[in-house]
């Protein structure tokens, strides 16, 4: 601080001048113009002040005044009028000061008058020339620089580049009215700074967010301090010390989550494995854990994996029941579609549609023959003339109801009893589309060595109960019976 030995002078206010401004018509035009108790054009005094214009008073005319208006935060506009001698101007930090008009006050004129804290013309002159200069945070210039100042302290700062001068100086009435202002070389006083956090928190300094993770700075030799933030954890602060010319590392401490409490119950409740974005956790019935959104897969062998998504509060105990459920290898209730090979007499392939529902299953097969018959020779039935030879395609369709019953985890074994329709297929006429009905009764025994999927053999009996053309005589003289026994072997899919 650069300053003297006086006492600081009471703080008082001053008129730094005064004057009429003859060529300002303010006075007397309809916008502006005011009149006294006399009915009088008043004058107007235009007041400029570095102070707050609304914190000013003002009395001490005998007459009175015929107005006062704020123009702008450093501008009043006094109405006074003719012939007033004096004014009375009052601010609540500094003593009352009445001034006298140095001329008589002419009606309908305007004036301007320069008000300030009382002080004095100041020469400041920086060590390094043209280095600008700022008094009370406001700038007057390059060095070297004359100006008023008022009497007090004043924070007074000099820059050009790298070169500073920042201190206080005071100014007194019987004080010195010049001051050199050294300046020296900032770099010499800063350091580089680096600041890390952990968790992605953000880095606050002096009030101001400054990053995410890491803050890099170059600072004034000094301590600081530094706080790390993050959603649903608490702020903590590091201090540090900033060692001008040299790079500060600073591990910042990481926000303090906020926690809450979780009871988790399983069922079943051992051997239950618990992963959280595919990597295996630790968990236990009662926990604390931090302020958060959870997603957990719980999953067990020969179970169905259940996930399941759940919020922590802060302070509060959350109580959730997981429910695992046995992978259903044999389902009660699904539908399916199957094929296979069919070992018959006749083989063929085999498609089935089906579906279950609580046990009870419902099915649809057609069966497309692979082989042929012998054949069959055909007569004229007129004169018995032979007319062709025709060998023969046998297909099949069959319904089937049954009931399945599980007697192991992947084996199923379903009863059933259905319609079959054996039917004879030709490009000839003769004997194409004779048919036999058939009852059928049999079981189809499943493996399913994974879920959805089956390996089963069907092993059936048909009974023939009726036909339709002289199906007996074809059987006869192509070498095969009617129904009898048959077995399927295939995969099944269940939808």
């Amino acid at each position: 601080m650069l300053c003297c030995s006086f006492p600081v002078a009471a703080q008082k206010l001053a008129v730094r001048d005064f004057e009429a401004r003859p060529h300002d018509m303010d006075a007397q035009s309809n916008t502006y113009e005011k009149r006294d108790r006399n009915g009088r054009r008043a004058a107007l005094i235009k007041i400029y002040t570095s102070l707050p214009s609304s914190e000013l008073t003002f009395g001490g005319s005998g007459q009175g005044f015929a107005g006062q208006e704020q123009h702008g935060p450093g501008q009043v506009w006094l109405y006074v009028p003719r012939a007033s001698q004096k004014v009375t101007i009052s601010h609540p930090k500094y003593d009352p000061y009445t001034f006298y008009y140095p001329s008589d006050i002419q009606e309908g004129r305007v004036y301007s008058m320069i008000l300030s804290p009382e002080g004095k013309e100041v020469s400041l002159s920086a060590s390094a020339r043209n280095a600008e200069i700022w008094i009370d945070s406001d700038s007057i210039g390059r060095s070297p620089v004359t100006t008023y100042i008022p009497y007090g302290t004043h924070a007074v700062r000099a820059k050009l580049g790298s070169l500073l001068f920042d201190d206080d100086i005071i100014v007194e009435r019987e004080g010195p009215a010049q001051f050199s202002l050294p300046m020296e070389d900032e770099n010499l006083k800063y350091g580089d700074v680096v600041v890390n956090v952990d968790g992605g928190a953000e880095l606050w300094f002096q009030g101001r967010r400054e990053g995410i993770g890491q803050y890099n700075a170059h600072l004034r030799g000094g301590d600081y301090v530094i706080e790390a933030r993050k959603a649903d954890h608490e702020p903590v602060t590091t201090n540090f010390t900033v060692v001008p010319g040299q790079v500060t590392h600073v591990r910042a401490t990481s926000p303090v989550p906020h926690l809450g409490y979780l009871t988790l119950i399983t069922n079943p409740e051992h051997g239950v494995s618990v992963t959280q974005a595919d990597t295996l956790i630790s968990t236990e019935r009662d926990m604390q854990l931090p302020v958060a959104n959870y997603e957990w897969t719980f999953s067990r062998r020969g179970y169905t994996p259940v996930t399941r998504r759940f919020h922590i509060s802060r302070g509060e105990t959350l109580i959730d029941t997981v429910t695992l459920r046995k992978i259903q290898y044999v389902p009660r209730t699904t539908a399916y579609a199957a094929v296979s090979f069919t070992a018959a007499q006749r083989p063929g392939v085999s498609f089935t549609l089906g579906g279950m529902v609580s046990g009870f299953d419902l099915s649809a097969t057609y069966t497309l023959g692979l082989g042929r018959t012998d054949e069959v020779n055909w007569y004229n039935e007129t004169d018995n003339i032979f007319d062709q030879a025709v060998s023969y395609r046998v297909d099949e369709w069959g319904v089937r109801l049954g009931y399945g019953l599980r007697f192991a985890e992947r084996f199923g074994l379903t009863p059933q009893v259905g319609f079959v329709q054996q039917r004879l297929i030709a490009k000839e006429e003769a004997g194409n589309g004779f048919s036999v009905n058939c009852v059928s009764v049999g079981a189809r025994l499943a493996w399913h060595p994974v879920p959805h999927l089956g390996v089963f053999v069907t092993p059936e009996y048909a009974i023939p109960v009726g036909n339709k053309g002289d199906i007996d005589r074809v059987c006869t003289l192509a070498g095969m019976t009617r129904g009898g026994f048959r077995a399927r072997v295939g995969l099944s899919v269940n939808l």
